[in-house]
């Protein structure tokens, strides 16, 4: 387990000075994020293990999501960062239980933890150039700093962080090929499709699924790394990768003439204008 290991030099920015927060902000930043983030926490065993055991996003997966994003909301656009790390913290004190390797395992696991907030960054990362276009290296190594302080805030420890973008990179590219060894049921994430609750009859639900089907599993398993797909069994085309570029394409155009309360989060944008006020 880790400990938790706080900055001394940790200092509350106003959300309106925080690096690339308006992009942020925006919900389309979250779409590609969202499935990167399943590539690369999803095929870590540890991590796996505990969503298997612990998590209710097989049984409720839209309460589930609902619940990430107001947490990932408050970390980004939060006024008292240090209270919402403690929170999350706790929120995990119980999550353990026996691994797949028969050895007993637990959430605050120092490299398991360390691994989900590296990867969280590393997918707003990439959803930010994917959505946004190329990012500024300025920009992204302040963002990237402040990252690192409030890892700090809920337990990750300073020397387990690479120090720059460039360190952080390299620790994802060796941590794909290192430790990306857990390959899901995709019946379990296809699943996930038709949430509890939604009681169409088949007759009807069948034909809507497989409209929607294709277009959202590109969606989603576009933004998986190459490697992660193979591993996972995806059936990955020239014609898949070309409608996955359309989506982006979409999502970078298609929002951007809509105006603040349309395209942006309602709790990031009224966090930013709480901050200008």
């Amino acid at each position: 387990m880790t400990t938790t290991d706080p900055s001394t030099d940790y200092v509350e920015l106003p959300v309106h000075e925080r690096p690339l927060v308006h992009e942020l902000a925006e919900w389309r930043t979250f779409i590609p994020f969202a499935g990167r983030v399943l590539a690369l926490q999803g095929s870590h065993e540890t991590v796996a293990k505990g969503i298997y055991d612990h998590s209710t996003a097989f049984v409720d997966p839209i309460g589930r999501g609902l619940r990430t994003m107001e947490y990932a909301q408050r970390m980004l656009f939060g006024s008292d960062r240090a209270s919402t790390a403690a929170e999350i913290r706790e929120l995990h004190h119980d999550i353990k239980g026996t691994g797949f390797d028969g050895r007993p395992y637990h959430a605050w696991n120092r490299e398991a933890w360390t691994w989900v907030h590296l990867t969280s960054f590393e997918a707003f990362e990439y959803s930010l150039r994917v959505v946004h276009g190329p990012v500024d290296p300025a920009s992204l190594a302040a963002l990237y700093e402040d990252w690192r302080q409030v890892g700090m805030l809920y337990g990750v420890r300073s020397a387990d962080m690479p120090t720059d973008v460039p360190g952080l990179h390299e620790y994802i590219r060796d941590g794909i090929e290192t430790k990306l060894t857990h390959a899901p049921d995709l019946g379990l994430i296809r699943n996930l499709a038709r949430p509890p609750g939604v009681n169409l009859p088949t007759a009807l639900w069948n034909p809507l699924w497989r409209l929607g089907r294709r277009p959202l599993e590109t969606l989603v398993f576009g933004s998986f790394p190459a490697r992660v797909r193979e591993r996972w069994g995806i059936r990955w085309t020239r014609t898949r990768e070309a409608e996955h570029r359309i989506q982006l394409a979409l999502l970078r155009t298609a929002p951007t003439p809509l105006p603040d309360r349309l395209r942006m989060l309602p709790y990031a944008r009224q966090a930013l204008r709480d901050a200008a006020a």
